[in-house]
């Protein structure tokens, strides 16, 4: 009986270190900084991320209980002084990188302290304040327009020439605000439902010849030749939408602003196992202040202000060619042309 017993408590005991075990490799794996502590503040276990963490807030190396002297963490040591709960969470911003803290304490009044590393979430959440401000800003413009215009033939006794120029106008904006909410759906799509866009194998030179029945009227209002050097069996992989995006956004971005009798070229530079490099240049007016290149993807970005609104167009566009292009894992550079024009080199996924 005695030899069951010990047999009893020694699988016991195997079992309760194999669960130790996985536990440890748990909070290894863990994409969070975890310590736990003794009641009288000793370490007992900790994860290499919480080692990290500690690193870059603290002058000291190596050394969890820094977070018992190290200012950095004075919040969290007035919480363990006071002791006004079991919880605590807070925030730290040292060295461009933000931090959220908590603590929990325990029944025995041993405690864990998880640091996670939300510099990327905090980041968005700022870009999203600064995205829906814009929103709201660019939403104003058409609609503050419209609502003028229909005000005046309601209220403005107007001869039918006029009525027609007001109603025009007032279309012309509804379109505005339409490509507008159309784009900031696409760019929420591309950020926050990226598995929502169908993969398939796209032909690029049927794709560019589509592009070019498309946009054929506006080509020829502005006296503009597009040529496509595209062989046969350049196959992208890639949603066609998005893909279709890129190159009509940057046509419409040489359209609108690359002036009249200029040339548009597409064609492919270079080639590795993986990618097709594409150049995509005009012959237009291009950038005169250079310093403006590295911002030109950025969502609403202006060289001048009232530059979209009066050649139309949303102020999404080329950030709807960085992100479509990034989703499809490529990158993209603007520069000037030696010869004139801008110039975009990038690269897509092969089928």
């Amino acid at each position: 009986m005695k030899l069951f017993g010990n047999l009893v408590k020694s699988k016991r005991n195997k079992d309760i270190a194999l669960e130790r075990e996985k536990l440890l490799q748990h909070v290894h794996s863990l994409e969070e900084g975890i310590c736990f502590f003794s009641a009288d503040k000793r370490v007992e276990f900790h994860n290499n991320l919480f080692i990290q963490y500690i690193d870059t807030i603290t002058s000291s190396t190596n050394n969890p209980l820094s977070v018992f002297y190290d200012a950095a963490f004075d919040e969290l040591n007035l919480f363990l002084k006071q002791r006004k709960g079991n919880y605590f969470e807070t925030q730290i911003k040292k060295q461009g990188k933000a931090f959220s803290l908590r603590l929990n304490i325990f029944e025995d009044e041993s405690f864990e302290i998880i640091l996670n590393d939300i510099t990327k979430q905090e980041k968005t959440h700022l870009l999203k304040q600064e995205l829906t401000s814009n929103i709201a800003h660019e939403l104003r413009t058409p609609v503050t327009v419209i609502r003028g215009y229909l005000e005046t033939l309601l209220e403005q006794p107007l001869d039918e020439s006029q009525r027609l120029h007001f109603t025009r106008r007032a279309y012309q904006s509804t379109v505005a605000l339409s490509e507008l909410i159309h784009d900031m759906t696409l760019l929420t799509r591309i950020d926050e439902a990226p598995s929502s866009f169908y993969l398939e194998s796209i032909n690029l030179k049927s794709l560019l010849a589509d592009l070019q029945t498309d946009i054929a009227s506006a080509l020829q209002d502005k006296k503009i030749d597009m040529q496509c050097n595209i062989d046969d069996d350049v196959l992208i992989s890639g949603n066609r939408n998005l893909i279709y995006s890129i190159f009509r956004n940057l046509a419409d971005n040489s359209i609108r602003y690359g002036g009249e009798n200029i040339l548009i070229r597409i064609s492919k530079y270079k080639e590795d196992d993986d990618f097709h490099y594409i150049s995509f240049y005009d012959t237009g007016v291009g950038i005169a202040d250079e310093s403006h290149l590295s911002r030109l993807f950025e969502r609403f970005y202006r060289l001048n202000e009232g530059r979209t609104r009066d050649n139309g167009g949303s102020g999404l566009g080329l950030s709807i060619v960085k992100n479509a292009i990034s989703f499809h894992n490529g990158f993209i550079v603007a520069k000037n042309r030696a010869e004139g024009g801008l110039e975009f080199l990038f690269s897509l996924p092969k089928a």
